[in-house]
């Protein structure tokens, strides 16, 4: 029983050593894709980091002196300007010139010192902070200014106000509907839609192609007398069909429940401003034209990997890699507009469509830009069938020898 037991190990460990490929995929490739994957993600979180710590530039009317002080140790940039300047300042803030914009009375630090509490009459000094919410230089200039403020009003017991706006209509966060929608949705779909396009390939082209290796059931598919590009390419329409309509499906599932995820975003707390009605339909299309020559694309390319495979679990192994490409890309390009990827960048593929998504739901999309992307996965799906049509030629590749 035991010599039994020592043979079927000699065997087994005999085949995965001498499997060079199997050998590759289980033992290497695991380790080499984590150790890749999370040393790019500590570049990109590292480099996020450096940015959030770069220094606020602010513009500012009548700022006191000790207050300029107290935010030297927080990398402010002060400039001080006019009030006749405070439009243009706040222009700046959308144009990226300035953090924020901080409005002081002209007679605060005169109002502090002769502040009493019984002859104020409820009226404090009030101190306006124009500041722009989705950008997080802005955001976090704003929440270090109202930290430093309200530390000296803890001390003085509430003599001057921060953005008390009861009695006025002004709007104090510059960031419009446009702009808050974008950032949320920009940072969430992008990834969410080629992780969904990836599975609908995925769970689909492993099976149909090498599953029938592994069944012995494409020997009787490859001599019949239909050339094998058109064998090559009929799988792969009915493939890239198959896995649209899941990538379809997945896409009217998130529009249906934006109403619902942007309504449980205002309840958590998050800005009013959130809305999925700024989006065209011109928006959509570009999104649906996108997706089509995505999926194509990407069951090219796991066809490709499946031909190489001798079984099912063994194509799900060599898929991986690609999986890891998808998220890679998707999170490189998180909430990125399409001024901050070089237009050759949108001909590298998964990238070029994840930044293109961003683009669109960011609302800078450059149609020259996405045109690109699409033309290069038509152009590489055709590549990919070239490669194909090579691979379902050979023998050796296709009855495993």
């Amino acid at each position: 029983m035991t010599n039994g037991i020592w043979v079927v190990f000699k065997k087994e460990m005999s085949h995965f050593f001498g499997d060079k490929r199997l050998f590759f995929t289980s033992v290497i490739m695991p380790g080499l894709l984590i150790y890749v994957l999370y040393t790019i993600m500590g570049s990109y979180m590292s480099s996020m980091i450096k940015e959030e710590t770069e220094s606020f530039k602010t513009a500012a009317v009548n700022m006191p002196q000790t207050v300029e002080l107290a935010l030297l140790e927080y990398n402010f940039e002060i400039e001080h300007i006019d009030r006749n300047d405070i439009e243009k300042a706040k222009q700046g803030i959308s144009d990226g010139d300035y953090a924020i914009v901080a409005v002081f009375p002209d007679d605060f630090e005169t109002a502090l010192s002769n502040y009493t509490p019984d002859e104020s009459n409820g009226s404090v000094p009030n101190v306006e902070i124009y500041y722009k919410s989705v950008n997080s230089n802005s955001s976090i200039a704003y929440m270090d200014l109202v930290s430093v403020l309200d530390a000296m009003e803890d001390q003085l017991n509430n003599v001057f106000d921060v953005n008390n706006n009861e009695n006025s209509d002004i709007t104090y966060d510059l960031a419009t509907k446009q702009d808050a929608t974008g950032n949320t949705i920009g940072m969430l779909l992008p990834m969410l839609l080629m992780t969904l396009m990836y599975s609908s390939c995925a769970s689909l082209a492993p099976e149909s192609i090498a599953g029938e290796k592994e069944r012995g059931t494409i020997c009787a598919l490859l001599i019949t007398p239909v050339p094998r590009s058109h064998i090559i390419m009929g799988k792969l329409a009915s493939l890239s069909l198959m896995a649209l309509m899941g990538g379809v499906s997945s896409f009217l599932g998130i529009i249906l429940s934006m109403p619902s995820l942007m309504s449980s975003m205002n309840m958590a707390g998050a800005s009013d401003l959130i809305s999925a009605d700024v989006y065209r339909p011109s928006d959509y299309i570009w999104l649906m034209v996108l997706i089509i020559t995505t999926v194509l694309l990407m069951v090219t390319l796991i066809s490709i990997l499946s031909t190489l495979a001798h079984s099912v679990k063994e194509a799900g192994t060599l898929v991986m890699p690609l999986m890891m490409a998808v998220m890679l890309s998707s999170f490189a390009s998180m909430g990125m507009s399409s001024g901050e990827v070089p237009t050759a960048a949108y001909l590298i593929p998964l990238y070029g469509t994840s930044a293109s998504f961003s683009g669109i739901f960011t609302f800078s999309m450059n149609p020259l830009c996405v045109l690109l992307n699409v033309c290069s996965n038509v152009v590489l799906s055709g590549i990919g069938v070239f490669v194909l049509t090579k691979l379902f030629n050979n023998e050796k590749v296709m009855f495993n020898g």
